[in-house]
């Protein structure tokens, strides 16, 4: 469907670094990444907007690189909606069938289609500024998907609305991804709605791609500690090579059994990932899979809505973070309280060594 091979391009002091992807027929792909890093670029430069110092961009096939964006048929969705101000929402959606040259029965056909899918009936007849911001986001992709693109390219498109919104437009596209099977590059900075989106996942940095895979492949196996970062691991531990191909982790004055089982690929310098969710409190299962257990001391507590974040620190310099569900809070032997010395199971599942760079 599209293909990028070795794009490069240089604007000012930001550069695209031969950049090669893939998005496949009916793929839903995510491009992940911290704001700056050129997510907005790669996508203007695939839509024609930006043009590549070299490289070339195959859509269906084609050769497109040099193709101006009106001859390439793809949907773009913005951030910002980019809604004419002074039409109505049937006239947005219906702006670029007219300049296909439909008649008027083709448009209102297509447009009030589009409308029924989308939920946006009853909002045909106002103007983008009475619209909620999720309202404004739905007319943005009628306008987009009502011309029958080779594939939609979204552009933080969730970013704007408060979560409520996001949480509904996130299961939105999903449903219009499942019943259009339009093809889709989504690029976000959220990390929640990348795993709740992609078929696969690319991972951006300082305008080249570092890692691609599905979702949960970036977290077994995160390819450098930027990566783990941006994934949501939180806890790395100094390591280095011990005995028998094992692990010394210097932050816990311990040993341990090499997770990957890898030791002869391991880099110069590298420490222990481990995801809050594998950092145990009061272990008393003896069948888990535990790394180790280790004496720590809580020094802080984090409340939200659905978890509670207790951090924890060892003698010998650690510090770990551990996620807790409000069920598993309730469960524990007793409360948890800042300067208690508690008992921590590292679990060997999610665990991985990171090259430290």
């Amino acid at each position: 469907m599209l293909r990028l091979e070795d794009i490069s391009l240089n604007l000012g002091d930001f550069s695209l670094d031969r950049v090669s992807l893939e998005v496949r027929q009916g793929e839903y792909v995510v491009l992940l990444g911290p704001t700056g890093t050129g997510k907005t670029v790669l996508l203007e430069t695939i839509a024609g907007i930006n043009h590549p110092d070299s490289g070339t961009i195959y859509l269906k096939g084609s050769d497109v690189t040099h193709i101006p964006p009106e001859g390439r048929h793809l949907g773009v969705v913005y951030q910002d909606y980019a809604l004419f101000p002074h039409l109505t929402v049937y006239a947005n959606v219906a702006f670029g069938l007219k300049l296909k040259g439909m008649t008027r029965g083709e448009v209102d056909r297509a447009v009030r289609e589009m409308a029924r899918f989308l939920g946006i009936e009853h909002i045909l007849d106002r103007r983008p500024r009475l619209l909620s911001g999720g309202e404004r986001q739905r007319v943005a992709l009628a306008r987009a998907l009502v011309l029958d693109p080779h594939m939609l390219l979204l552009d933080e498109p969730l970013s704007a609305l408060d979560r409520l919104t996001r949480d509904r437009l996130r299961g939105e596209l999903k449903r219009i991804h499942r019943e259009i099977g339009v093809s889709i590059l989504h690029i976000t900075h959220d990390l929640s709605e990348a795993f709740f989106l992609a078929d696969r996942l690319l991972i951006m940095k300082d305008g080249a791609i570092v890692q691609e895979g599905r979702p949960e492949h970036g977290l077994s196996r995160p390819k450098n500690r930027f990566v783990a970062e941006l994934l949501g691991m939180e806890n790395f531990i100094p390591a280095e090579t011990g005995p028998e191909g094992g692990l010394f982790l210097r932050g816990l004055g311990i040993c341990i059994p090499d997770p990957l089982q890898d030791s002869a690929k391991r880099p110069e310098r590298f420490c222990l990932a481990v995801p809050s969710w594998a950092v145990d409190l009061f272990p008393v299962n003896e069948n888990r899979d535990y790394l180790s257990r280790v004496d720590m001391r809580i020094v802080g507590l984090d409340r939200t809505e659905s978890v509670m974040k207790v951090h924890l620190e060892h003698p010998q310099g650690a510090r770990l973070t551990a996620i807790l569900s409000w069920r598993e809070v309730s469960g524990l032997p007793f409360p948890l309280e800042s300067g208690k010395l508690v008992r921590v199971g590292l679990l060997g599942e999610g665990a991985c060594w990171v090259p430290d760079d």
